[in-house]
């Protein structure tokens, strides 16, 4: 009777084989999922460095927008981030920040990303931004003296041969 008693206790005390294996193929799955996202957020993020950048050259040309009530008549010289009241802004993700003016006469910032590695050694900026470049675009509504849409371009007047891919573009 002991026999039989110590026997029903001692029949399952861990995890089968083929348990452990299940639980190892879920979490293979999870990760050849979870792994692409998280680069692409990654990507994103650092990208999104240069949106937060822009802040302040954005609002210079708005005020400058809202004083004169047009952008025409505007040169890259008249725009340089000293004539703005602005320092020159890079970041750790970010080269450089540059104001250029197109042929109809509207200043488009134009931010460019590292090339390799950020500024201070650490990590790389990644395959989708490496390098690459966007700008924004600003797009009066209506007449003199209202608001400034602000588009992201498609890069056209970037000087990098890496346009930031659309994925990984800031949202307006």
């Amino acid at each position: 009777m002991k026999n039989i008693h110590t026997m029903k206790q001692s029949v399952q005390k861990g995890f089968t084989l083929i348990e452990l294996m299940i639980v190892v193929a879920i979490i293979g799955i999870l990760a050849a999922l979870a792994i692409p996202a998280y680069q692409d957020y990654t990507i994103k993020s650092r990208v999104s460095e240069g949106a937060s950048l822009t802040g302040a050259y954005k609002t210079a040309i708005e005020v400058y927008w809202s004083e004169n009530g047009t952008l025409a008549g505007l040169t890259d010289n008249s725009l340089n981030p000293t004539s703005l009241g602005l320092a020159t802004v890079s970041g750790e993700y970010v080269s450089a920040i540059s104001i250029q003016v197109t042929g109809d006469d509207r200043p488009e910032l134009v931010v460019q990303l590292r090339t390799g590695t950020d500024k201070l050694g650490g990590l790389p900026a990644e395959g989708g931004a490496d390098g690459g470049c966007f700008n924004y675009i600003p797009t009066p509504i209506g007449s003199s003296g209202t608001n400034i849409r602000w588009t992201i371009g498609t890069g056209e007047d970037c000087t990098a041969t890496d346009i930031v891919p659309p994925k990984f573009r800031p949202r307006t």
